[in-house]
């Protein structure tokens, strides 16, 4: 089985059905929106996991957005654009399903890379 398959079979089997219709949802919406990068902001995953009724920390995971509570604050971290933060943090910091889904968007973005630099 290649390592893409596997992925996408992980994906199925770790993630519940809002979780992974939120995360496509995020996706499209991020791709297209007008005002943005492309990418998801803070504000957008916890709208998104709102609406699918999931954990904001499980779907910004998804994005390598990872969110904790300091006092009464949320505080994000953007691995995707600076891990460094999250090594200053602390990983450990972060809640269970933060981190879950965060090393899916790891393993995902590690292929990609990988198949990136392949040459054909």
């Amino acid at each position: 089985m290649t390592r893409d398959r596997r992925i996408v079979e992980g994906y199925g089997i770790v993630f519940d059905e809002p979780t992974r219709l939120a995360h496509q949802a995020l996706l499209e919406w991020a791709a297209y929106d007008p005002e943005g990068d492309g990418w998801p902001t803070p504000a957008d995953v916890v709208r998104f996991a709102r609406f699918y009724g999931i954990p904001a920390a499980r779907l910004g995971g998804l994005f390598g957005l990872l969110s904790r509570r300091v006092g009464r604050r949320v505080v994000w971290a953007d691995m995707a654009r600076a891990p460094e933060v999250g090594a200053r943090i602390g990983v450990a910091t972060f809640s269970h399903d933060a981190l879950v889904a965060y090393g899916f968007f790891r393993a995902s973005w590690a292929v990609f890379e990988c198949d990136r630099a392949t040459i054909h």
